[in-house]
């Protein structure tokens, strides 16, 4: 280790936002410090893990929740006292620094979505989240996901500009083009290799991620394409379900044409990016919007939201539609359906949009941070 190297305490919460049981679909957060983010660092940062929420369970447990949450300042109080930066990886864990030091603190904050949708969250939970996101205003730096977050903390926190650094998150490596899958893969899930397929991707029960838009948008695209289908790849939240979607893709006469995969590791969900042909991602809300990018560097084409962090992150790779318009949604998938001059120019912009979110671009980002922080305080 190098002796000069940058003391970094990680701050790393532990939290399944994934139905019961499910052990394999991960989000983008899970994904968030996986990789090589401590091999690309580990000659200029010298970095110790502390894992939040220590007491644990099976199940989901709204007291050990709570418990742990009132436990963590006790339990990490002497963590805090040491002479290294401390890394908050989610902005929701920030809940600490209400009865800690911000000294020598840094937070990464992927979204405010409780305070930029309130329709989203419980009326509880948005009071839990303006309480931890208080302790946000005391760290040091604030690493932001996107520009688009960089202003949401700065019109709902209040935080001065100066404070706040954007890095954007990587593209991991094993989001590429493939060979075709083989048969087994499609009869495993039910599909057939002689269809073409729109694929979403993201949590199956949250408002924001406007999948009953999609719906709708679906119905009045397969009035125009009767052989193609949709494939909703993805999980639903800790208290989530989806059997009204069900209900709602029966009422819709979609029944057989839309398929609902849950439980899928990475390596099958880019068999699933490579084998859509056209990505559809029509959420309301995004801090920055991974998804779409994997689609893209799979060689996907995309047809986005226009709202938010997307079109931010997505630049002039894809195609973008009102989300609140299910004809509007339609219409752009068909532009990039039955334009093959477009579907390939959308291909090639998309390969090349997905290379601008590199891990070295992400670690050189987030290294520029843990520098001014130490050298600020270096004592």
């Amino acid at each position: 280790m190098n002796e000069n190297a940058i003391p970094v305490t990680l701050f790393i919460g532990e939290k399944n936002f994934v139905e019961t049981g499910d052990n394999k679909t991960k989000t983008g957060y899970k994904r968030h410090y996986e990789g090589p983010f401590f091999e690309r660092l580990k000659d200029k940062v010298d970095f110790d893990v502390r894992h939040l929420y220590p007491l644990k369970g099976r199940k989901y447990s709204i007291w050990r929740h709570l418990f742990n949450h009132f436990y963590h300042p006790f339990y990490f109080k002497t963590e805090f006292k040491k002479n290294r930066v401390k890394h908050i990886m989610f902005q929701e864990e920030a809940f600490m620094l209400n009865y800690l030091s911000g000294a020598k603190t840094v937070v990464s904050c992927l979204d405010l979505i409780p305070l930029a949708m309130k329709d989203e969250t419980s009326a509880k939970f948005r009071w839990f989240a303006k309480w931890a996101y208080n302790g946000i205003k005391k760290a040091e730096k604030v690493i932001a996901n996107s520009e688009y977050t960089k202003k949401d903390i700065m019109k709902y926190l209040k935080i001065d500009e100066r404070k706040i650094a954007v890095a954007y998150p990587p593209i991991h490596d094993q989001f590429k083009i493939e060979e075709e899958a083989p048969d087994s893969f499609y009869y495993s899930h039910g599909l057939s290799s002689d269809r073409k397929y729109l694929l979403y991707v993201g949590a199956l029960d949250l408002k924001r991620k406007n999948v009953n838009k999609l719906l709708q948008a679906f119905k009045v695209f397969r009035s125009r394409h009767m052989d193609t289908h949709l494939l909703l790849v993805g999980y639903t939240t800790l208290r989530g379900e989806i059997t009204s979607m069900m209900r709602r893709i029966k009422r819709l006469g979609l029944s057989g044409s839309v398929h609902i995969i849950r439980n899928v590791p990475d390596e099958e969900l880019v068999a699933f990016y490579n084998m859509a042909h056209i990505f559809v991602f029509p959420s309301l809300y995004e801090g920055f919007g991974l998804p779409p990018l994997e689609a893209m560097a799979c060689g996907t084409p995309v047809v986005s939201s226009d709202r938010a962090s997307l079109p931010e992150a997505l630049g002039d790779a894809a195609v973008y539609a009102n989300p609140t318009s299910p004809t509007g949604i339609a219409d752009a998938i068909e532009q990039v359906y039955t334009n093959e001059e477009l579907y390939d120019k959308m291909v090639a912009k998309g390969l090349k949009q997905a290379e601008k979110y590199s891990w070295q671009k992400y670690v050189d980002s987030t290294l520029k941070v843990y520098e001014e922080v130490w050298n600020k305080n270096k004592e």
